[in-house]
């Protein structure tokens, strides 16, 4: 019964993990379904859809196409738009009907890149995963086509990796953090993916150090490691204590170690005994950020981190929590360990009469356009407070 959420809403899919990635490329994404996913990004995923010129298109699948495997209707359709726009490349992006029909979006895109001559992407999404997995293939899938080795370097340089709206929803908290680093002396080289373009992942080679925000971004840093030896810091800025994550970041640019804020030496979460505990459930990344703001601040309260989305044992501490379903949440919040529950507002709906109390910091992929607009800041005096909501 793991797959059944009775109270939370579905978790944003793979697919529309996909489309946040590609969205400022300039790119046409075409998502191969009968509309209903194509409108669950556009109107529940995606908070820049509205007044946006992005091209983002639905397939029109229907049951005959499915059945005679009409893939040249498709393709025909593509080249048809095409004559009056001018998109720099193409991404098929799978539902669950061509999951289901086994349909070939890679050889669908093959086929479209061989007629416009334009760079063509086939995702085989299936809208089962989750959008951190569909942000964090798309990701790795333009870097490994676009980037452009070079061994010029740039003082300070520096790739932002894993900013979609699905975690930092759509208030400046993208701008914040670029223009943080500019004005710490960094030159931001790519902004992977709210911000990016072609130009930019062609020299993403050019940083120094790279810094990965979200868990749908290491993939991407471990590839650009391993592969031109680019080192990378896992961490996010938090409220206005700032000094760890810029240290780390100089450290790392200078000694080539990869580092992750808040894995200390021990590696493990705190006892619980008679100390306050509080369960942070959210992305991994960031929760790990708060996380180490919060021990700064005191010893005496025990922080785990949760997260729905896939644990990553690497940023993880011994003893944060893989929460694989809602019924595994309900179990955390029932066992009397946690004070409170920090994460999205409608993780609030679940305490029901639980004395447990919840510190919201809404996240998009959970709770959608009801709370988008509503988003904290994650750099500055709005995180402060939060944190301080938190140890009161």
């Amino acid at each position: 019964m793991e797959q059944l959420w009775i109270t939370l809403p579905a978790i944003a899919p793979d697919y529309s993990g996909v489309c946040s990635a590609m969205f400022d490329l300039g790119g046409m994404s075409i998502i191969h379904d009968a509309s209903g996913c194509t409108g669950n990004y556009t109107g529940y995923d995606e908070p820049r859809w509205y007044g946006t010129k992005s091209m983002v298109y639905c397939s029109g699948l229907r049951e005959i196409d499915a059945v005679l495997g009409r893939d040249d209707k498709l393709i025909k359709n593509v080249l048809k738009t095409s004559e009056y726009k001018n998109p720099t490349c193409y991404s098929i992006i799978g539902s669950p009907v061509p999951m289901v029909i086994g349909s070939d979006l890679k050889g669908i895109a093959h086929e479209i890149e061989e007629l416009t001559g334009l760079p063509a992407f086939g995702f085989s999404t299936n809208g089962l995963g989750l959008y951190n997995k569909g942000v964090s293939e798309a990701m790795l899938a333009v870097v490994k086509r676009f980037i452009k080795p070079s061994e010029e370097k740039f003082d300070k340089g520096i790739n932002v990796l894993g900013t979609t709206p699905l975690d930092f929803s759509a208030n400046s908290n993208a701008d914040d953090l670029y223009d943080k680093l500019g004005s710490l002396g960094y030159r931001v080289v790519g902004k992977m993916m709210m911000g990016a373009c072609i130009s930019q992942i062609e020299n993403l080679t050019m940083a120094q150090v790279n810094l990965v925000v979200t868990e749908s971004g290491l993939n991407t840093a471990k590839y650009l490691y391993e592969k031109y030896g680019i080192p990378f810091v896992a961490g996010m800025f938090t409220g206005t204590d700032d000094e760890e994550l810029i240290d780390m970041l100089e450290m790392t640019r200078k000694d080539k170690v990869n580092r992750v804020l808040g894995k200390d030496e021990s590696g493990k979460v705190n006892g619980f005994g008679d100390k306050k505990s509080i369960l942070i459930v959210g992305e991994q990344i960031l929760g790990n950020s708060i996380r180490r703001n919060i021990n700064k601040r005191t010893k005496d309260i025990n922080v785990v981190v949760g997260t729905m989305t896939g644990l990553r044992k690497e940023l993880a501490l011994d003893g944060d929590m893989d929460i694989k379903s809602e019924e595994m949440l309900l179990d955390l919040i029932d066992s009397g360990k946690y004070e409170k529950l920090v994460g999205d507002p409608l993780l609030g709906d679940l305490l029901d009469n639980n004395s447990m109390k919840i510190v919201e910091i809404p996240h998009v992929a959970i709770s959608s356009k009801l709370y988008w607009n509503k988003s904290v800041h994650f750099i500055g005096k709005e995180m402060d407070d939060i944190l301080g909501q938190i140890l009161s």
